[in-house]
């Protein structure tokens, strides 16, 4: 199956595509919801050179949103339809759980006549940290919620000792589902773990 994926730069992202890749899907779009008037991605504000290496490495294009609050979510169906042309035939999202994410997900690739898949969906924080760990992908965390997590964690590499202390902390999501941290999977391991041959 060609496919295209959400793709925010995080481990859960990243963790999907490369389940698609090891089932042997072929990716041919990284779509990256970005800023209007800036460089960066929503909610995890990365750059969008980094998105390019890593659809370079993936031997896939990369497709830039640019969208403001008012139009992301036409914007967003727009990148489905070019990946559509690319020769997707679904999209796939890291979401886990929170059913608004996976409704909408699933809306905007029916408008677009998408298959939607969420190759995490539903399963257990432990399971899904444990597997990206187990995989060599290293992503360090950009970004915190303040008022759950300390700052100094953001530039800290997500390793076991760190995934052992999130899922002993009662009042977060282990994954960082809803925003209690933002991960960027390192492009060298990209590049090792899943660059195409």
């Amino acid at each position: 199956m060609k496919f295209s994926a959400s793709f925010s730069g995080g481990k859960d992202s990243t963790l999907a595509i490369k389940r698609m890749l090891d089932q042997g899907n072929d990716l041919v779009a990284l779509i990256v919801s970005t800023k209007k008037g800036e460089d960066i991605s929503w909610t995890h504000s990365i750059d969008k050179k980094y998105y390019e290496e890593v659809a370079n490495l993936l031997a896939c294009q990369v497709l830039f949103t640019e969208s403001g609050p008012d139009n992301y979510e036409y914007l967003f169906e727009e990148a489905l339809k070019s990946s559509k042309d690319l020769g997707a035939q679904a999209c796939i999202f890291g979401d886990i759980d929170i059913q608004d994410h996976l409704n909408w997900n699933k809306a905007r690739c029916k408008r677009v006549g998408l298959e939607c898949i969420h190759p995490l969906e539903y399963e257990d924080r432990q399971a899904i940290l444990e597997e990206f760990l187990k995989t060599g992908l290293e992503a360090r965390i950009v970004k915190v919620n303040k008022d759950l997590l300390e700052e100094d964690l953001v530039g800290r590499i997500l390793d076991r000792d760190l995934v052992e202390n999130f899922e002993t902390n009662k009042s977060i999501d282990a994954c960082g589902e809803n925003g209690e941290y933002h991960t960027r999977v390192e492009v060298w391991s990209i590049e090792k773990y899943l660059k195409k041959l």
